[in-house]
């Protein structure tokens, strides 16, 4: 494992933090040293193992938050401002999908992922931004998808809030570098998770073959690159999308 030597103390914020790449996430920052805020809605109990078994676990907060409540995201800055006082690193990874054809697919199915995986996006980032100000050299990494980059059929809701993420990313990167503020995103593909093993085998088979290095992605590949995206190595890179895929979408 490689150790930045200007994380350790940093305060981490994640969304979706009980999630295969949210506990990736968490625990690549743990390693580092730093204080980790992970945000869950309803599971605890990955994010508590996590504590329980990380070495550096007692660094480990785990906050209850309903992203898509904005009185709750509201409560969550102000907790926050009160026990940290700053945010040096925001990872909005949380999102959700709710999959089907488009002539099939409801209203309130595009609405509410939509609303998690974007608009939740919004309302964070837009009250934590005093707390990322407080911080000397403040970075967010927003988890987009290669949906936002090829089609994916069957998630148009997923693929229009994970393309919206990246079109977010970029403008918010332009308005906030001039306040020191470092923008990025990453793009992750077929990733080995709980959500992955609900995909028809065949599926998967046919993307792993279509994946030049033949398998997939790792939640450690995925939280790797977040955590680099945050740390001063990248300290140049504003705007960019970062593909984690295997090489799929050079394909």
């Amino acid at each position: 494992m490689y150790k930045y030597n200007d994380l350790p103390g940093k305060k981490v914020l994640v969304t979706g933090a009980s999630g295969d790449i949210g506990l990736g996430v968490c625990a690549k920052f743990l390693d580092q040293d730093c204080d980790v805020y992970a945000l869950y809605k309803s599971n605890i109990t990955p994010l508590a193992e996590l504590k329980e078994n990380h070495p550096g676990g007692k660094k480990l907060h785990i906050v209850q938050c309903d992203l898509a409540c904005a009185d709750s995201v509201t409560a969550l800055c102000g907790h926050l401002t009160q026990v940290a006082g700053r945010i040096d690193v925001l990872i909005n990874n949380a999102g959700i999908v709710k999959d089907s054809l488009f002539a099939a697919m409801s209203v309130d199915d595009f609405s509410v992922v939509m609303d998690t995986n974007m608009l939740s996006i919004f309302r964070l980032t837009k009250d934590a931004l005093m707390l990322l100000r407080a911080a000397e050299s403040p970075a967010i990494v927003n988890v987009a998808s290669i949906a936002a980059i090829v089609p994916s059929v069957g998630q148009i809701n997923y693929s229009a809030s994970k393309g919206a993420i990246l079109g977010f990313t970029r403008t918010l990167a332009a308005e906030l570098a001039p306040r020191g503020v470092r923008v990025n995103a990453v793009a992750p593909g077929m990733i080995e998770s709980k959500m992955v093993k609900k995909v028809s085998r065949t599926v998967v088979r046919g993307v792993t073959n279509s994946i030049p290095l033949k398998r997939l992605g790792t939640c450690d590949e995925v939280a790797n690159t977040i955590v680099y995206l945050s740390s001063s190595a990248s300290s140049y890179i504003v705007g960019q999308t970062i593909v984690i895929d295997g090489g799929l979408v050079m394909r």
